[in-house]
């Protein structure tokens, strides 16, 4: 088996040719760019292209923890390297037993475990080098980074090991880092999902219908659809909240959801009750009342749970096309009043 040899370098102090001050400048500035990355993808990314760099080596390829807790191969650099199958076996080998031991392992250690000494033995006669490195801070494993040398020597001298060390704590502390902001972040984003969503239907809340409402100032035409569905009542009689009342509301926000057009925006008003809100950006009046017609047969012939059929009565719906010098909540308002005139004249004329 024949490998691409790298010259070795002379009079230098380094893992990978470079002078010791040279490499300890190197190391410094890819720590300082590892630990301002933002993009979990590209932090990744640097650490292997950094590993291959400052340690000289041919192949360096990323393990990551999955949300299942298993560890799955993420990146190789380079992207297209063919592994020898020893290589790859004592990889494998050496992931398990490193995340068990919390430590980083290397194939060329005296007290490498008894199983593995006739692959180990295998692979230096081979000129390959195998290190498991692991990313590690606060106690915890974030990921590991299996390091290969081939057909050429792991550098061992001992400033450039120390420059490289120094450079790997601030792997770890950038790793756990951004691990942490991600946990954060998705925090907020459950914060601001419970904020901003209604928990029954999934739409928009009342309190994100005002923040939509207000982004709309600039926009013209707008018209605002508001309805109000038959039934709440007396579903909630029957089957009490959960399975009355509640499921019409959720099947009638499922449907807005469904038939909602691109830059419509769908909301619940309320917390509790049956109204709901449709901003229709760059509707005018003839295009918004079109609409209305169509919203409100739809949902006439929506189909609901077989227990509440005879209950549901269909929606009721009012439109409102924003007038000059009108706030968009002006026009929400007039909505909201069409819809009432709208209810109480089909209720006469059922």
């Amino acid at each position: 088996m024949a490998f691409s040899m790298r010259p070795a370098s002379s009079g230098t102090d380094s893992m990978s040719g470079l002078s010791y001050p040279d490499l300890l400048r190197r190391a410094l500035m890819f720590s300082h760019d590892l630990l301002r990355e933002r993009d979990p993808a590209e932090l990744h990314r640097r650490v292997v292209r950094d590993s291959l760099e400052l340690l000289g080596a041919s192949v360096a390829r990323l393990y990551l923890p999955s949300a299942d807790e298993e560890w799955r191969l993420a990146l190789t650099n380079p992207p297209n390297a063919d592994l020898p199958e020893e290589a790859a076996r004592l990889e494998a080998e050496l992931l398990p037993r490193a995340i068990a031991a919390g430590r980083s392992l290397i194939s060329t250690h005296p007290l490498l475990d008894d199983d593995l000494s006739p692959l180990a033995a295998r692979c230096k006669a081979l000129q390959i080098t195998t290190h498991l490195l692991l990313i590690r801070a606060h106690r915890q494993s974030y990921g590991a980074v299996g390091v290969h040398w081939l057909g050429k020597p792991r550098p061992v001298d001992f400033d450039g090991r120390s420059v490289f060390l120094t450079y790997w704590d601030n792997v770890g502390i950038a790793v756990a880092t951004a691990r942490e902001r991600e946990r954060v972040e998705a925090e907020l984003e459950q914060l601001r999902r419970s904020a901003f969503c209604d928990r029954l239907t999934g739409l928009p809340n009342d309190q994100a219908l005002q923040r939509e409402l207000e982004s709309h100032e600039p926009t013209w035409p707008l018209s605002v659809l508001v309805l109000d569905f038959d039934g709440l009542r007396a579903a909630n009689s029957a089957f009490g909240n959960r399975e009355g009342g509640d499921a019409l509301i959720a099947a009638v926000g499922a449907a807005l959801a469904r038939m909602s057009e691109p830059g419509e925006y769908a909301a619940r008003m309320y917390s509790a009750g049956d109204e709901f809100a449709v901003l229709l950006p760059g509707r005018d009046e003839a295009s918004a009342s079109r609409r209305r017609a169509a919203v409100e047969s739809a949902l006439d012939a929506l189909p609901v749970p077989e227990r509440l059929a005879s209950i549901y009565q269909g929606a009721s719906v009012g439109v409102a096309t924003r007038r000059a010098g009108e706030t968009p909540g002006q026009a929400l308002g007039r909505a909201i009043i069409a819809m009432r005139a709208r209810k109480a004249e089909r209720k006469e004329s059922a």
